[in-house]
């Protein structure tokens, strides 16, 4: 499993990387080894060098070659897995940084060398798979626009993302969600409503959900917490402008995430569409109610326990907003949420299913396991 940005990054990928091995590390049958870009380097994990997108190295080399920062980090970190590739000889690699993926595919064909590409679709991406033999699918209707688009039904299969989820609900703590909330500068009282994603509008949409707290009559203390890109200074202001001290906008420890789920009272990402989305589960999982747009994929990840709607338009997310922080405290109905998460999307439920994935994928075998 290379990943190009493990160390570095704070997409839903590296999460995604880092909790699959140690799921499935000493499965049966696998020997699983894990391929990072530097920066935090986990148990297990090997460094390949290579020049990360944000490095001055990067960004120079980018600029003199008239690509962007992020095909340099793949390409200089298929420089640095190479002696890795030549000398373990990997029946599978399972990535999903597509330039990364096109490299390998020419060095399949060029050395002879037999090795099979899973590529994990978790962006998704819309260029035709043509350099990888099979894709995973993460949810069904990922699978079902690439049929329509005219992808080969024979190596795609669908199989979710996994998370880490406690067997039952983390229990509320008091003293830790009051710390929680004076580092986010909720005034005492004040209800908290979390997002979490790119710090920026394309993506995440996060300058809408600004636009629609400050049209609330009753605003909440917005907490947007996620990795900062070259948008976030515009979103910043942005939100100090409509919201005053009102808002906490940053980067925020992945291991301390628990504690910002937990001191919130709803949570709301107004992606029009998403890979997957890793904070949809985590969000559901901490019980939280979320507002989310409607379509597809979010009613295959949060069912029928999140409130839903057009969130292109403000007046109707500004009511699910409302809905949502006016629900009374219930914990069983927090349970309940958790519970969906944990029956569907735990590596308790799909590890199994992903050992067999790598199995039959490392013959060359499309699984027949995880759906369509």
């Amino acid at each position: 499993m290379p990943c190009t940005g493990l160390g570095r990054q704070h997409r839903g990928f590296e999460a995604f990387t880092r909790e699959a091995y140690a799921a499935l590390r000493g499965a049966g049958g696998i020997d699983l080894r894990v391929y990072g870009g530097g920066g935090e380097v986990g148990d297990g994990e090997r460094r390949v060098w290579n020049l990360p997108r944000d490095s001055a190295a990067g960004l120079g080399v980018a600029r003199l070659m008239g690509r962007g920062p992020y095909f340099v980090e793949q390409a200089t970190f298929f420089a640095g897995f190479l002696p890795h590739l030549i000398t373990w000889r990997p029946r599978l690699i399972y990535f999903a940084d597509l330039n990364f993926g096109n490299a390998l595919w020419h060095w399949r064909q060029f050395s002879g060398q037999d090795f099979t590409l899973l590529y994990y679709n978790g962006g998704p991406t819309t260029r035709p798979f043509t350099r990888c033999d099979l894709v995973q699918q993460v949810t069904p209707a990922h699978y079902a626009d690439a049929v329509a688009r005219g992808e080969s039904v024979s190596r795609m299969f669908v199989l979710p993302h996994g998370f880490t989820v406690p067997v039952t609900l983390r229990t509320r703590d008091a003293a830790r969600t009051a710390a929680t909330r004076v580092a986010f500068g909720v005034p005492a009282g004040t209800r908290m409503l979390l997002s979490v994603g790119m710090l920026g509008p394309t993506l995440k949409r996060m300058d809408a959900l600004v636009d629609a707290v400050a049209a609330m009559e009753d605003r909440p203390h917005l907490v947007l917490l996620g990795q900062e890109t070259a948008e976030t200074p515009a979103l910043r202001a942005r939100a100090r402008e409509l919201l005053g001290d009102g808002v906490w906008l940053g980067t925020w420890p992945r291991e301390r995430m628990p504690d910002a789920y937990e001191a919130a009272d709803a949570f709301a990402l107004l992606s029009l569409d998403e890979g997957f989305g890793l904070a949809y589960v985590e969000a559901l999982a901490a019980g939280l109610p979320c507002v989310v747009h409607d379509n597809p994929n979010t009613r295959y990840i949060l069912g029928e326990h999140a409130y839903s709607g057009d969130t292109t338009m403000r007046s109707e997310t500004v009511v699910l907003l409302t809905r949502a922080l006016g629900e009374a405290p219930d914990e069983g109905r927090r349970a309940i949420r958790h519970d969906w998460v944990r029956e569907h999307f735990s590596w308790d439920v799909l590890a199994p299913q992903y050992v067999d994935m790598l199995l039959a994928c490392a013959v060359g075998t499309r699984p027949t396991q995880g759906g369509t």
